[in-house]
């Protein structure tokens, strides 16, 4: 497993629940990106483009102690280490269309948004790549705070016209491979009084 790649499989995952939506939805001729949006960028019509413009570490990241860890060996038994505290991230997307007018830009916009409304949670083989755990889920929200001088700063940047545009979170976490040797728990202790 490779944990670090969990930006790269939460980029992919992101692509392939898309062109999944789509292609059950009938929209066999739409392309989804994750390539910069801009104009230069758009080889067909129409294109979804789901862009990663920024990676921060989640308000709620407190803990940087390692942390017990109960696992089981081979033969079933309890085991216990120490590793380093996960560390917990939040991947900003902008979903951006690029149509032949703006009714069909409308409605891929929307069927993008119902597509992450519908999968909140993100986990088992929908999961794409492999850094991830049998029991992990991705928690994807809509960026509730960005809003339209957000979105003119963002196209602004790219030196682009405005598009249709919708701003979504994802919460992930990258587990250390680094851990302590096994430790032993005290299950009982003898005295002797002489």
């Amino acid at each position: 497993m490779s944990q670090f790649e969990a930006i790269k499989d939460v980029n992919e995952t992101l692509k392939e629940l898309l062109k999944e939506s789509f292609k059950k939805t009938g929209f066999t001729t739409v392309t989804v990106s994750t390539d910069r949006p801009k104009k230069d960028n758009i080889k067909n019509m129409p294109t979804v483009n789901c862009y990663l413009y920024h990676v921060g570490f989640d308000p709620s990241y407190r803990e940087r102690t390692d942390t017990l860890v109960s696992s089981y060996d081979k033969a079933g038994n309890v085991i216990e280490y120490y590793q380093d505290a996960p560390i917990y991230l939040r991947a900003h997307f902008i979903i951006s269309v690029w149509g032949n007018s703006p009714n069909e830009e409308n409605l891929l916009l929307g069927l993008a948004v119902k597509t992450f409304g519908e999968h909140p949670m993100i986990g088992g083989e929908l999961l794409k790549g492999e850094s991830w755990y049998p029991d992990d889920r991705l928690n994807v929200y809509p960026n509730l705070q960005a809003d339209f001088n957000d979105t003119m700063s963002f196209w602004r940047s790219l030196n682009e016209d405005l598009r249709p545009s919708v701003y979504y979170f994802v919460k992930f976490r990258i587990e250390s491979d680094r851990r302590s040797g096994e430790t032993r728990r005290v299950v009982e202790k003898e005295m002797a009084v002489r």
